[in-house]
This record gives structure tokens, sequence and C-alpha cells, in this order.
């Protein structure tokens, strides 16, 4: 299961970043590539508190 987590945080760090640099691209595709960085970011941290 740690793996799993520490997987969706490698993968929501990888969207936030993309959704960072489109700076001049589509602004939907930025978005929904931050909001779905957030959302593998939330969820790891989710699964690592109720781990814990």
């Amino acid at each position: 299961m740690q793996k799993r987590s520490s997987s969706f945080t490698v993968l929501g760090l990888l969207f936030v970043i993309i959704g960072i640099t489109l700076m001049e691209d589509n602004i939907y595709l930025k978005y929904g590539f931050l909001v779905l960085g957030i959302a593998f970011l939330s969820y790891s941290i989710f699964t690592m508190v109720k781990k814990k």
C-alpha cells in the first residue's frame, strides 16, 4: 500500500508541475492538469493520514 500511495504522490506532483508550466496554452488543459494533480496529492495525503 505504501508503494501505491507514493506513486500517487509522484503523479500528483508531476501533473501539478505540468499544469504550472503550461502558461500560455489552453486554459482548460492547464487547470485540468492542476485539478488532476491536486486530486492525486490529496488522495495520497488522505491515505497517509488515515493509515496513521
